[in-house]
């Protein structure tokens, strides 16, 4: 099992993975509890690429296409929060920057 500890505004996360949903790559817990999944899986287990896994774990799945990068920036422009129980918030910071 993979675990990284990230700050945001003081508060300290655990991102895990693999996530405990199946369609999902990970999951965010503040101390012991559940706060979101991130991250986008086919329905057969199979990781959907992302442009840049900055967390290491799904790092195989990079493309590095800048322009994709950019059409799901813009598809997903009001996932753009600054609220960590969403997560958009999470895609954003360690999958698509």
């Amino acid at each position: 099992m993979f675990e990284k500890k990230v700050r945001y505004n003081q508060i300290t996360f655990t991102i895990k993975a693999p996530s405990k949903n199946p369609l999902k790559k990970y999951d965010v817990y503040q101390g012991k509890t559940f706060i979101v999944s991130f991250g986008q899986k086919y329905p057969n287990g199979v990781p959907y690429e992302q442009y840049k896994d900055k967390l290491g774990y799904y790092s195989q799945y990079d493309h590095d296409d800048k322009k994709r990068r950019d059409r799901y920036r813009q598809r997903h422009r009001g996932d753009y929060t600054d609220d960590p129980t969403r997560a958009g918030f999470w895609a954003t910071r360690f999958l698509w920057t």
